[in-house]
């Protein structure tokens, strides 16, 4: 039988066009406004003519050291009511966040690096981040806490992409995702091998507005990744997490009779493909500590979703089944802003050397 090729990105219609437009106005209308005393230009990758001006100037580029403000007492307190102090019995602490561009989120005056700073994990996972190798160097540079940093950036400008920022170094880094025969190239996929287990973290494929990439988000896509976590595992546990664009079930969604079957994210075929992985011996950490609360941790822009708490629950924390008697706690942090998603956290005991 002749070998499916991976869908492309579905291209912009008009329609679609017009509720990016609608989302975007949203973002902005609610942004807060940039401070004008950090400087972030440097984040736009300049063109050659700017280059060479910068360097006759003696400015910063790319290549060479970029400053960054530093942080305050009063940028780390503002997360105080909603981080708990980290302490040594904590265990290992793993972050995920789909940012929805790396540069928008660093563009918010020092609120992006002092929620960093205030979470502390050991582990953060960024996806979504929207940024080509041009001005890859300098954004390397935002969290030098991270000594050990991992970037996937897809080969489309400013589309999806994945980083993991780890303060321990792994034994080994996959960033190579084989989808029925042809090499994924939008930057979703990086797995890291620690000494007690394996971290995947994943971007998965978004379905598409009309359900166009479905078949090959349920087919080619989950297949895969399904058969990697279980080959992973032969070896040491798995943590998987990131948006993994599905809301299992329906306290995962704020609507689930008006958007069954309509929307990516909660059709059947996306539901049944990750309930099927769940009973391969995984578990969604946060479903099983917290079977009856109804969170979410994406809200659209439009409509003052997040006001009104019409949202899903699209990112996780996955671990096999031998792993779940070590978490300790499975989290969203409700409160912070910056991104149309939430980010996600774990604890996990006994698992560090």
């Amino acid at each position: 039988m002749a070998r499916k090729k991976p869908e492309a990105p579905p291209k912009k219609t008009r329609a679609s066009k017009r509720a990016a437009e609608d989302d975007e106005a949203e973002e902005v209308k609610n942004k807060p406004a940039p401070s004008k005393a950090t400087g972030w230009g440097f984040l736009k990758a300049p063109s050659g003519v700017q280059l060479k001006k910068q360097k006759k100037a003696g400015k910063p580029t790319d290549s060479d050291d970029v400053e960054f403000p530093p942080l305050s007492e009063a940028d780390l307190a503002l997360f105080n009511d909603e981080i708990p102090t980290k302490t040594t019995d904590d265990g290992l602490r793993i972050i995920a966040w789909n940012v929805n561009g790396i540069r928008a989120v660093l563009k918010k005056d020092n609120y992006f690096r002092a929620y960093i700073a205030r979470e502390d994990p050991d582990i953060l996972c960024l996806s979504e981040i929207k940024i080509d190798d041009t001005a890859l160097a300098s954004v390397k540079r935002i969290l030098p806490q991270y000594a050990f940093q991992h970037w996937k950036c897809a080969d489309q400008k400013g589309y999806s992409g994945t980083a993991v920022f780890s303060k321990v170094k792994p034994l080994s880094v996959q960033t190579s995702l084989v989808v029925d025969g042809e090499e994924e190239n939008e930057g979703r996929y990086i797995a890291l091998e620690f000494n007690r287990f394996w971290l995947v973290h994943t971007y998965v494929p978004n379905a598409g507005q009309k359900l166009e990439r479905l078949s090959y988000r349920t087919e080619q896509w989950d297949t895969t990744l399904q058969a990697t976590l279980k080959e992973l595992e032969k070896t040491k546990p798995v943590i998987w997490c990131g948006d993994l664009n599905v809301a299992h079930e329906e306290i995962d969604i704020h609507d689930p009779k008006g958007n069954r079957n309509k929307s990516a994210g909660f059709t059947d075929a996306e539901r049944e493909s990750f309930g099927s992985l769940l009973k391969m011996g995984f578990v969604d950490t946060f479903r099983k500590l917290h079977p009856e609360e109804q969170s979410y941790t994406y809200f659209s822009y439009r409509f003052g979703a997040r006001g009104k708490n019409k949202g899903w629950r699209l990112d996780y924390f996955v671990v096999s089944e031998s792993l779940m008697p070590n978490v300790e706690e499975s989290y969203i942090r409700s409160t912070i802003t910056g991104s149309d998603h939430l980010p996600i956290g774990v604890s996990i005991k006994d698992i560090c050397d």
